[in-house]
């Protein structure tokens, strides 16, 4: 690969990552501030409710990822999306097509176990969707940069994985372990065409 073309690759990628940013932490903090200031908090009843087929759940099957309880739990996501989107953008041809996919894939891997009486809400799953189709896409699809995607991944985030995964109070683990097993299936099963050189 030239110079230039390495250069124009780089730089359609990052045009990339700067694309995916917008799809995803646009909406996330646009429906905050609406929810918070003209909803009255009514956007968030629409989270996921496992196994329960009313309109109510089938959208938090595909937008629960736009809804947060505060703007501690808001900020947290949005500090782990930032830099899982970034390698995200670097790697990923067709990320956006990928990333419908992952938010659709992980909220309904929530409302299948998670448990009943419930209400899930939060970008957490769509971060573990994305966390586990970077593994297996390295360890299933041999799509190498997700394996050093990952190695940065996991060496700053094995504490909020690990914690992540451990059931506790007010933490969604359905959303959680629903998210990362949907990725880890999407991403076994991704395919990658490398440019020859």
């Amino acid at each position: 690969m030239k110079a230039h073309q390495l250069f124009a690759l780089i730089l359609s990628r990052l045009k990339q990552v700067i694309g995916l940013y917008a799809f995803v932490l646009i909406p996330m903090w646009g429906m905050f501030f609406l929810n918070e200031t003209v909803l009255f908090g009514i956007w968030n009843i629409f989270g996921i409710v496992p196994r329960t087929l009313d309109v109510g759940s089938m959208i938090g099957v595909f937008a629960s990822w736009t809804m947060h309880g505060n703007y501690a739990h808001l900020l947290g996501n949005t500090i782990t999306l930032l830099q899982i989107l970034f390698l995200f953008g670097l790697f990923e041809n067709n990320a956006y097509r990928t990333t419908l996919k992952l938010i659709v894939a992980s909220g309904a891997v929530t409302w299948l176990i998670g448990s009943p009486l419930s209400i899930h809400i939060g970008a957490s799953g769509l971060c573990f969707a994305m966390l586990g189709f970077m593994i297996g896409g390295a360890v299933f699809a041999r799509r190498w940069g997700y394996l050093l995607a990952c190695i940065i991944m996991g060496t700053g985030y094995w504490l909020i994985i690990k914690q992540g995964l451990m059931p506790q109070s007010g933490i969604s683990f359905a959303a959680h372990f629903g998210g990362l097993c949907a990725g880890l299936l999407i991403g076994a099963n991704s395919k990658h065409a490398y440019t020859k050189v």
